[in-house]
């Protein structure tokens, strides 16, 4: 035989062994297909159950977002886990998933509380929401689009750092028949990841007080913050109406703004900037000034009456405080004059932004130019916070945390750190100078007036039980009106505690109130009542 037959017979054999081979496996796989197809062409039951996103958490830790959670049960297409849904679901809802199930699908579902008995066919798994209803800070936090970036406040101002590519996913082995596997596991993506985290210096603890307490107190349009004296770390930040991330299209539509954070807009302040000329009169040496008021004064033919046209009589400058007097005031910044007013006016941050966080920053506010304040008339209505002025919550809390603290003020801030995935600091709060405005003896002196204020003055319903307090109230005119031909106020109350070593700084803005004393005051109690006793108050009540 030659060498092309051998060769020829060679292939042939090897030929023949091979389409043996072929049909050996094909016979397998034709009895057992589920055997072999799963190696081969094996695939998932994909659900995706949430996208992964960074945290954002208090001063102490805690969770800011992510804060409530509803359970889902994943299931293969088993009698045995058919019966442990059966358990937690209503009977409607458990004759469409056994439809589902009869034709070999597994599936999900949210049981809100209900938890399922867990097996290797069943599988629960927490589901956490970004934002829940009552969610706290919601102004501050922002939220997130369907695509999973934020919109505003932190949620965008972090964006990049808080948006991952990671999705909490439940799989399910299947063959290339579509039918599960048994006895492949349900397995759990992502269920604990690292991701990056916002610290803020909100304290969850006293921001659930502030908001529970304008709830209770109607401050329905509004705003108010907590602010540590000293560092000036905002411990609570809330703006009034609230809103629900959850329903955006709703908060849209409202003709009150909700989604408006009222914390950092500018508005009228009335007689709390009293406070303010007072400074600037210490700084002029004319803290003695003393006047008598008959209820109204005239300004180069233009009258200016105190409220209700009260003659309040002889005042020296805490009396004045007590009572309020325009008429004090407007002839106590004549005396000291426009310009030394200006200086201490910008030297407190009037007219001045404060940035919280890239595209988180208050409104710089509005002063009167030194030209404008060649009128008599201006520079009286400026004397007692109206005419051209406003400021934002901010910006009066650092005038009172000025006086708190001895005569000088940090800016307020907000972000405590901010970390990576592998809880490396990517940023972190410096600690700011301090502005100096007044000699702490001075400050001092000041601050015993505000305290008289609180206990003897028109502020007494702010007077905590347990605790000394100072402050000032206000009930400034914005000159627009409501439908009857009121006119719409603006009311204040900027104040700290305890008075003889002040911790905290509260300012409360209430648009559309009766008066800083009837609105305000009593809520400054309540929030200072219960900081001091470490309470709370439910939001949902």
């Amino acid at each position: 035989m030659n060498t092309l037959s051998k060769r020829i017979i060679a292939v042939f054999t090897a030929f023949c062994i091979t389409i043996g081979a072929l049909c050996v496996r094909l016979f397998e796989i034709a009895s057992n297909p589920s055997k072999f197809v799963s190696s081969t062409n094996s695939h998932y039951d994909f659900f995706e159950l949430q996208r992964i996103r960074g945290k954002i958490t208090d001063c102490n830790g805690k969770a800011l977002v992510d804060t409530h959670s509803d359970n889902y049960v994943v299931a293969k297409p088993t009698l045995k886990a058919l019966n442990s849904l059966q358990k937690v679901t209503d009977s409607k809802t458990f004759d469409l998933l056994k439809a589902r199930m009869q034709k070999g699908n597994a599936i999900y579902i949210n049981t809100y509380e209900n938890t399922a008995e867990p097996s290797s066919d069943v599988s629960n798994i927490r589901v956490y929401e970004r934002n829940s209803e009552y969610q706290l800070a919601q102004h501050l936090l922002g939220y997130v689009n369907s695509d999973g970036d934020g919109v505003n406040g932190i949620e965008y101002s972090f964006n990049e750092i808080l948006k991952t590519d990671k999705l909490l996913t439940a799989k399910i082995l299947k063959d290339a028949y579509g039918r599960t596997i048994n006895g492949s596991p349900i397995e759990i993506m992502n269920d604990n990841p690292k991701t990056a985290c916002v610290q803020l210096t909100i304290d969850s603890n006293i921001q659930q007080i502030v908001e529970g307490t304008m709830n209770l107190y109607k401050i329905t349009q509004g705003a108010t913050v907590v602010i540590d004296v000293k560092s000036g770390a905002i411990r609570a930040s809330a703006s009034r109406p609230n809103y629900n991330s959850n329903q955006l299209e709703s908060a849209l539509s409202d003709k009150a703004s909700p989604l408006l954070n009222r914390v950092l807009q500018s508005y009228s302040v009335g007689s709390v900037f009293k406070v303010a000329v007072c400074i600037a009169a210490i700084n002029c040496g004319v803290d003695d000034f003393d006047y008598t008021c008959n209820g109204s004064c005239d300004v180069d033919g233009t009258k200016f009456n105190c409220n209700n046209s009260t003659a309040h009589g002889q005042l020296d400058m805490q009396k004045a405080l007590e009572c309020s007097c325009n008429c004090y005031f407007i002839n106590l910044a004549k005396k000291i004059g426009a310009d030394s007013l200006l200086e201490t006016t910008n030297a407190l941050g009037f007219g001045q932004p404060i940035e919280l966080a890239d595209n988180l920053i208050s409104k710089s506010g509005t002063i009167p130019e030194r030209d404008d304040l060649k009128s008599s008339g201006e520079l009286a209505n400026f004397s007692f916070g109206q005419g051209r002025f406003t400021a934002s919550v901010l910006q009066i809390a650092q005038m009172i945390m000025c006086v708190a603290n001895g005569g000088s003020y940090v800016k307020p801030y907000l972000i405590e750190k901010v970390t990576d995935s592998e809880n490396d600091i990517l940023q972190f709060h410096e600690q700011n100078y301090p502005t100096i405005v007044m000699q702490k003896n001075d400050a001092d002196k000041l601050s015993q007036m505000l305290k008289s204020v609180v206990e003897n003055g028109n502020a007494i319903k702010a007077k905590p039980d347990e605790v000394s307090a100072a402050g000032k109230t206000a009930t400034a005119q914005t000159g627009t009106f409501f439908s009857d031909g009121t006119e719409i106020c603006n009311t204040w109350f900027a104040g700290y505690f305890p008075a003889e070593n002040p911790q905290y700084a509260v300012v409360i803005l209430k648009q559309g109130g009766s008066s800083g004393a009837n609105d305000n005051a009593p809520a400054f109690k309540m929030i200072a009542n219960k900081i001091y006793s470490s309470e709370y108050l439910d939001l949902a009540k």
